[in-house]
């Protein structure tokens, strides 16, 4: 059968030509080598990779893998993918009019005797989790997640999943299988797990199925891999398109703090001289509570934010709204006018398709630098871009994380006021690694472990089986413990007395597995849950507990294994002092009843009074 054109499918499924670095990607599939490694800078079409995948699929089905698993710890950049994928899917299925005759062709090869081209799940909207990439596995399949979702369900524990799916979702993702790490430097402990798996398979023999690779994407990697990274080629710097986005304008104020206290008020004052100037401006903050100061004092109705403590919900409502719009130049359709601001944390540093006119940030470590950056005048289209850096004159000698901001100010100082992508490529590679944010612990696995994982039917505990957690992240000092928190009905009408008046097995008088078994049932999606550092839970929680009758709200708290505990809010660990009578929220997941209240604009507020027009349980909205 005679190869499609890649050219023309690529545009047919795109809307635009290849860059020549994505025709070298394709390439190399042909000639059944997957690059382990793929140093490309932002603003250049990194996700097309998954359009790359697809013709090779096309045309080298016997070669390529038939799925590809896309990983990147954003949860923005995840709809962000998956938007990038269900257009694809539409051109494939001719959702939007005739399709040209490739498409067709390249429709028809995929589909094969299932008819279905491409299937696609995802942590948003509709596809959240529905599995069709499991279904039938013959079917090429696009799977989008976070590294807690891809990860766990790799060590045969995904959250969430019933027991006896876990097995399935393991093999599924871990055999026939692209796995691309976007922005890999962010997770190195996941990525070195990655490569650790793909090392097991290869020890067992397991290559003579379906074969799992891994690939590191990335605009800053950290140089762990020993492969030759795949990157741009003299073709590339040749392209006017790929040349405008490298040496895109963008000059650099260095800014010195006199009192770091005043991060904030400085910071929102140089963002207000932006007010009246019909500007796009985004400003890149390391604290959520510096973002909510800064918020407070720009106005309101032209203002929005984006952290990771945002509710999925309100996260997928944020991309639409206009204000957003306004970053996204090529997205076409209503915007806001005049001046604009998107308050980040490093939510929005990574694989975020945003591009602003100017930037004002605090000072942070090499890599989120160079991620911040890349969202600033992304496609080249301006000649009078700033980005503002404020930063302390002193830093502290015996903190590691200080004195890798150290030493970036210094890099940045050495660009002289130019940080277009080509002058950071230009700085010292070894002092550009010294600057990055120092490498958690990473736990070592082993093949007895990924047998300890493997054991599913054994659900209680098992000795030498650990969370698997730590091992997706890392431990660091540096990384306060995570708590999700969402709303649900039931955690109020199934209480204690009506769960153990029901047990699946058909024993009563177990609350905890009937719990369990609601979940399973009925599973959390991405778009009901927020995450918040544990501390920050604690002192919101804390509020609503001071309320009437608070302490004896029914709360439902979920582990990482999924097991459930019924018990009340004055039950949980609300001091940090962990003591023994007391149930805790690191690392686990609280369901609140929506009469407790706690939910302003998406984020966890403990002073929210309950709201009968609030948005509290929203498991139903996708349906």
């Amino acid at each position: 059968m005679t190869p499609l054109d890649f050219d023309a499918a690529f545009r047919a499924l795109t809307g635009h030509p290849p860059f020549p670095w994505q025709r070298a990607l394709y390439a190399e599939f042909a000639a059944v080598c997957f690059p382990k490694v793929c140093n490309l800078p932002t603003g250049l079409g990194k996700t097309h990779v998954i359009a790359v995948w697809l013709i090779a699929l096309a045309n080298f089905p016997l070669a390529t893998p038939r799925r590809l698993v896309y990983v990147v710890n954003r949860r923005t950049v995840v709809d962000q993918t998956t938007t990038v994928v269900e257009e694809m899917r539409a051109k494939l299925l001719g959702d939007f009019g005739p399709r040209p005759e490739i498409l067709v062709e390249l429709a028809l090869r995929l589909g094969g005797e299932s008819g279905t081209p491409l299937t696609l799940s995802t942590l948003r909207g509709q596809f959240a989790d529905n599995r069709a990439w499991s279904a039938d596995p013959s079917v090429p399949a696009v799977v989008c997640g976070t590294v807690d979702m891809i990860g766990s369900r790799l060590l045969f524990s995904g959250y969430g999943v019933g027991f006896k799916s876990k097995p399935l979702h393991a093999g599924f993702l871990g055999q026939d299988a692209l796995l691309v790490h976007d922005e890999a430097h962010l997770e190195p402990a996941f990525q070195r797990l990655l490569t650790a798996i793909e090392a097991e398979q290869t020890r067992c023999g397991e290559h003579q199925f379906g074969k799992f690779r891994v690939m590191e994407l990335s605009a800053t990697s950290r140089g762990d891999s020993e492969e030759l990274p795949f990157g741009l080629g003299d073709a590339d710097f040749g392209n006017a398109i790929v040349n405008a986005r490298v040496n895109a304008f963008k000059k650099l104020h260095v800014v010195p703090l006199d009192d770091e206290k005043k991060l904030a008020e400085a910071i929102a004052a140089k963002a207000l001289t932006f007010k009246d100037r019909g500007r796009a401006v985004v400003v890149f903050l390391r604290r959520v509570d510096d973002v909510e100061k800064v918020v407070a004092k720009l106005p309101k109705d032209s203002t929005r934010q984006l952290t990771g403590t945002l509710r999925g919900l309100e996260r997928d409502e944020l991309v639409e709204s206009l204000v957003f719009r306004r970053f996204k130049p090529e997205s076409g359709g209503e915007v806001a006018t005049g001046t604009v601001y998107l308050v980040c944390t490093s939510a929005g540093e990574v694989g975020v398709d945003l591009s602003a006119d100017d930037m004002v940030c605090d000072l942070a470590t090499f890599d989120s630098m160079a991620q911040r950056l890349g969202r600033l005048n992304r496609y080249g289209t301006r000649d009078n871009s700033t980005v503002h850096v404020y930063h302390p004159k002193t830093f502290e000698a015996d903190k590691p994380f200080e004195q890798r901001r150290k030493l970036t100010l210094a890099l940045l100082e050495q660009l002289r006021s130019d940080a277009c992508p080509a002058a950071l490529n230009r700085l010292d590679p070894a002092a550009r690694l010294a600057a990055f944010a120092p490498l958690p612990e990473i736990l070592p696995v082993s093949d007895i472990l990924f047998d300890a994982w493997s054991l599913t039917t054994v659900r209680g505990k098992l000795p030498g089986r650990p969370e698997v957690e730590p091992y997706l992240h890392g431990v660091s000092d540096s990384d306060p413990p995570q708590t999700t928190v969402a709303w649900r009905e039931e955690v109020e009408l199934l209480t204690r007395e009506v769960l153990e008046a029901y047990d699946p097995s058909g024993k009563s008088g177990d609350a905890e597995k009937a719990a369990e078994a609601a979940l399973e049932l009925f599973p959390l999606k991405p778009h009901e849950k927020l995450s918040v550092p544990t501390y920050r839970a604690q002192e919101q929680l804390k509020r609503i507990a001071a309320r009437p009758g608070g302490m004896e709200l029914s709360v439902w708290v979920v582990s990482l294994d999924d097991r459930v505990q019924v018990c009340t809010l004055g039950d949980i660990d609300l001091t940090g002092k962990q003591g023994k009578p007391f149930i805790l929220l690191a690392n686990r997941t609280l369901l609140l009843p929506p009469s407790a209240g706690g939910l302003a604009a998406g984020l966890l507020a403990g002073d929210a009074k309950p709201n009968i027009d609030a948005r509290y349980d929203v498991s139903q909205e996708w349906l």
